[in-house]
Order: structure tokens, then C-alpha cells, then sequence
């Protein structure tokens, strides 16, 4: 069997799990149940139980159209089961959720006490009119799905997948990237009034998920949907600013710096890209790997030097159907970690072309994996495994530092050297855009004006910018391409969850820091902070990881000054 073959088998849902009937009894059996507080344990066994075998579905459904964007049988399945069986389960859950909140004398043992907070603000901020609004904004958001998904770029006479042009950007030729950029411009151009038409029905239909729940807006209807209790607004703003104060000027310091060094008399939008900054020896970007398989043996090798038990995980992926890393047309050019809750079994997709980019985002949604299967063993019931948002992209981050000492089978010295220099200069490089886009999310959810027009979108965007990425020279280009810079995945699929990028990589960092004085001790807490899932505070979660939750502007600056201290090494 072939790799994508065991995906695809992986990813199959039987007919019957797309029919709410198939759920329907056992929510019934669960509601009509006599709940006594000594009952609670084991009916709460059985919702979980059930609410897995529903997000199994889900997410196999998502994942296979997201794999074959090009197919309308797969879309109209997923389609289909969200529209008829997830409005069911909301009403379902919702009623369960009241059942238990009025359950007489029951407490909730500690491991439970944050889930059945959860459980309470959730039925509080529950409002029927927004149970079909939610099916709504799923097909709003699967429609920016398919239409990036689609997306062609014609480049050098070719047609080639968005990843496989992306990856022209980091050639040392810089008529070859000019050549790449204006091709994806060209490209992102064509499809931006379709984006633009689905992303002003997106914000119509959550300022109505908004009011239907008495919320001023969505951002503070959103906060509370994300179960945001450990800052608020206020500390985003401040952010914001620290970004702009403490980190902006060392990215423009670092990119001058990098042109100088190459003869650039100004940078230019294909001379900057974020992830992997050009090199000042103007060398070929490294080339790790030619395959998805040869990433897949490189990363086997990279997780047996860090820890035995981690490797292990990674080989049950590779055996299993729970990797397709390789870039094809149809598939949607993203990267995630997908999860399948009943048998404790991430999935991973990607896009790989062979960059040391690559390197790096294996090793961070593999460490997406590696939290769900470690909070999944620990945590029994579903509600409790992964973690909140705040800490969940911690296990991803810390893993892409905590692999650098185990690459050198696969990397010389030097590109070593290299590959640790990019990692560095990329969590620099990456908080401006991270305030930028929280930034342009508290605009557009709780200032921006009723009658928003996509001219705001763009005029706003430009605006931020030119406050967090001053050292790009657009001078006698088509300023349309910079204006729609919005148009990102996460402003469609996800709102407001970006800032916990930048949350994360500070920590990850920290986690690093340790890490070079007690590799052992720093891998265990990651462990240890994994097993906890969603059963800590946010706070605790950290202070298990062996870092503070912070984000001020003090905290920013003393990392950024042992970033440059490792920079300088």
C-alpha cells in the first residue's frame, strides 16, 4: 500500500457516521438519564466517549477535503455533515451542558474543575439563532478553502502548486525571486475578489453571532468563545506596542544589515520573506531533503537523538497513514495537525518542497502530535486533552529549538550553523507580523466601522504595515498587492487566534534557554507540561513547561537581547 493510500484509508467515515441519527439515541439515552452528583463520572464517560466518535468524523471529513480541494464529492460530504449533523450535536451538547450544571451538591474533582467552568460560560454564550449561523459560517470559510486550495501560478511557462513557487522566493538569484513574487502576486491578485466577497459575508455573519449572544462585538463575543481569561484586550494593545518598540527596530536592523552585506541599495517585498531570511553570503538556501519520505527519515533520525519515546510516536505515524507531507495540486497548501480522538491519533499535513522551512514546520506540527498523544494517554475524557489556546502551539514551537542539537546527520557544521542562525532570526523577524495581524483583528472586530467596505480592509492593513514592516520598499509597485497582505488563512479560518504565536514562540524560547543548560530537565518539563492537556490554567501550564506567561514589554526585550547574544555567537 502506497503512503497516500493508508491516508486516504486512514481518513475514511463510514455513510453512517455522517447521519445524525447514527448519534441521536445516545445524546437522548445521556439527557434522559437521572443525574445524581455520584452518577456524574461514569455518564461523563459516556458524553466524552460520544463526543470523540463526533469530532472523529469531523475532522476526517475536513482533513480529506482539505486534501482534495478539487473534488466535489469530498467537499459536499464534509459540507454535509456540517450542515446536518453539527447543528443536532450543538443543541444536543448544549442541553447535556445544562443537565450537568444543575446536577444538586455535585463538585467537580480538580482535574474537571476548568472543563466544567468551560462548561458553563459555553451554555452562557449559547443562543439558538446561532446554531445555523454557525453552519453559515462554516460554508463561508470552506468556500476561501476551495478558492486558495484551486489557486494556479503560472511561473516560467509552468503551472506549479503555491508551495513550489514560495519556495523560488528564497533563491540567492534575485531576478529569479522578483520572477516568483510578481508570478504569486499575479496570482493571489486574481483570486483576491473572491476572497474579498467571502470575507465580507465572514464579517457579517460574526457581527450577528455577536449580537445574537448580547454581545457590544465580536471580538468580545470571540474572547469569550476562546475562553480568554488570563488578559485581556488591554494587554493585546500593549503588545502591540512593545512589538513596535522593542522588536521592529531590530528587524530593520537585521534586514539592513543582510542587504548591506549582499549589495542591496534597498529591500525589496522579494528580498524579505519572514520564515527564512535571505543569506548575507548569498548562498543557495539549504536543501535538506529531495522527498516527502527522505523528511520523513530525516526527522525519524532527529527525534531517536532527542528522546526514545517521542521517536517511537513519530514512527507510529510514519506506519500509520497519519503523514502526507508531499505538495500536489488540489491539495490546500496550509500546514496543520489534524486529530482523531478515539484512537489518540494526530494526522499531520503539509506541502513540502525540500527547504530547510520545511525542516522546521515538520518538527513543529509534529509537535502538535506529540501534545495531543501525550494529554490524550494522560487525559481520559476528550474535553481534557490538548490545552488552551494560549499554550497549545508551545509543544510546536519548543520542538523546533529542542531538535537543533539532533541534526547533524542530516547537516554539515555550517548549515548547521545556518539552519540554527534562520530558526533565530525567524522568531525576531515573525513578532512584527504576529502584532500586525492581532493588530488589524481588534480593528476589524471592535472599532472598524457598520458599513465596512474591503477599501477599509486594505487602506487599514496598509496602514499597519508600514508601522510593523517600515524597511520593505514598495516604491513603483502595484500597492494592491501589499494592501491585500490580509487576505491570510487565519484571518478566514480561525479569527483571532494569532497572537498565541507570538504567546508561544517567547515561551519556546525560554524553553530553549533552559534547554542549553539542562537538556534532560527541559525535556521532561515539555513532557510534563504535555501530559497536563487542558486540565491546568494557563499559568500552571507554563510554570510546568519551566517558563513565565508573559508578553510585556520587559519580558520582550530581555529575550530579544538573548536572541542577539545568540545571533552573535
Amino acid at each position: 500500500m502506497t503512503q497516500l493510500a493508508a491516508v486516504e484509508r486512514k481518513l475514511q467515515v463510514a455513510e453512517s457516521q455522517v447521519r445524525w441519527e447514527t448519534y441521536a439515541p445516545r445524546f437522548a439515552a445521556l439527557q434522559d438519564q437521572t443525574l445524581t452528583a455520584a452518577e456524574v463520572p461514569a455518564w461523563l464517560t459516556r458524553w466524552s466517549a460520544l463526543e470523540a466518535e463526533l469530532a472523529d468524523a469531523a475532522s476526517k471529513l475536513s482533513t480529506h477535503a482539505d486534501l482534495h480541494t478539487n473534488d466535489p464529492a469530498a467537499q459536499e460530504r464534509f459540507q454535509t455533515f456540517v450542515a446536518q449533523v453539527m447543528p443536532s450535536a450543538s443543541r444536543a451538547g448544549q442541553a447535556l451542558k445544562e443537565k450537568l450544571l444543575a446536577v444538586p451538591d455535585y463538585r467537580p474533582p480538580a482535574d474537571f474543575a476548568l472543563s466544567f467552568r468551560r462548561f458553563r460560560d459555553e451554555a452562557a454564550l449559547f443562543r439558538e439563532d446561532n446554531v445555523q449561523l454557525q453552519v453559515t459560517h462554516e460554508a463561508q470559510k470552506n468556500r476561501h478553502s476551495v478558492a486558495t486550495g484551486n489557486q494556479k501560478v503560472v511561473l516560467d511557462g509552468q503551472e506549479v502548486t503555491i508551495p513550489q513557487a514560495r519556495q523560488r522566493l528564497d533563491s540567492p538569484d534575485r531576478a529569479e525571486r522578483e520572477a516568483a513574487w510578481h508570478a504569486l502576486a499575479e496570482s493571489n491578485l486574481e483570486v483576491a475578489p473572491e476572497l474579498d466577497a467571502v470575507m465580507l459575508d465572514l464579517i457579517q455573519t460574526r457581527r450577528q453571532l455577536a449580537r445574537n449572544a448580547d454581545e457590544a462585538n465580536y471580538r468580545d463575543f470571540r474572547w469569550k468563545e476562546l475562553d480568554r481569561v488570563d488578559y485581556t484586550p488591554v494587554d493585546c494593545l500593549a503588545f502591540h506596542e512593545a512589538v513596535r518598540a522593542e522588536v521592529v527596530p531590530l528587524t530593520t536592523r537585521m534586514i539592513t544589515e543582510i542587504a548591506a552585506a549582499l549589495g542591496l541599495d534597498r529591500v525589496r517585498p522579494w528580498d524579505y520573506n519572514r520564515n527564512n531570511l535571505l543569506d548575507p553570503q548569498g548562498r543557495e538556501s539549504l536543501r535538506p531533503f529531495s522527498t516527502g519520505a527522505e523528511l520523513e527519515a530525516l526527522a525519524s533520525r532527529a527525534f531517536a537523538g532527542l528522546d526514545e519515546g517521542l521517536a517511537a510516536r513519530f514512527t507510529q505515524m510514519r506506519e500509520s497513514g497519519l503523514l502526507d507531507l508531499e505538495s500536489r495540486p488540489g491539495k490546500m497548501s496550509h500546514a496543520y495537525c489534524q486529530y482523531f480522538p478515539t484512537t489518540n491519533e494526530p494526522f499531520v499535513l503539509m506541502n513540502v518542497v525540500g527547504t530547510a522551512e520545511d525542516v522546521r514546520v515538520l518538527f513543529h506540527e509534529v509537535g502538535h502530535a506529540f501534545h495531543g498523544f501525550y494529554s490524550g494517554d494522560a487525559q481520559p475524557l476528550v474535553w481534557n486533552r490538548w490545552s488552551p489556546i494560549e499554550f497549545v502551539e508551545i509543544p510546536s514551537m519548543a520542538m523546533e529549538f529542542l531538535t537543533l542539537d539532533h541534526l547533524d546527520h542530516a547537516l554539515s557544521p555550517e548549515e548547521l550553523g545556518r539552519y540554527r542562525e534562520k530558526l533565530l532570526q525567524g522568531v525576531v523577524a515573525f513578532l512584527p507580523w504576529a502584532a500586525q495581524m492581532d493588530a488589524f483583528q481588534h480593528w476589524l472586530y471592535a472599532e472598524a466601522p457598520e458599513d465596512l467596505t474591503i477599501a477599509d480592509l486594505d487602506a487599514r492593513w496598509l496602514e499597519l504595515d508600514r508601522t510593523f514592516h517600515p524597511f520593505i520598499n514598495w516604491d513603483g509597485l502595484d500597492e494592491r498587492i501589499r494592501a491585500k497582505g490580509w487576505q491570510y488563512y487565519h484571518i478566514f479560518q480561525v479569527p483571532f487566534y494569532y497572537i498565541e504565536y507570538a504567546m508561544c514562540y517567547l515561551a519556546a524560547v525560554g524553553i530553549w534557554r533552559q534547554a542549553r543548560e539542562d537538556a534532560a530537565g527541559a525535556l521532561e518539563r515539555y513532557k510534563a507540561s504535555l501530559r497536563l492537556g487542558n486540565a491546568a490554567p494557563v499559568p500552571e501550564l507554563y510554570r510546568a513547561a519551566g517558563v513565565e506567561f508573559r508578553f510585556d514589554q520587559a519580558h520582550i526585550r530581555g529575550l530579544m537581547a538573548f536572541l542577539q547574544q545568540q545571533l552573535q555567537a
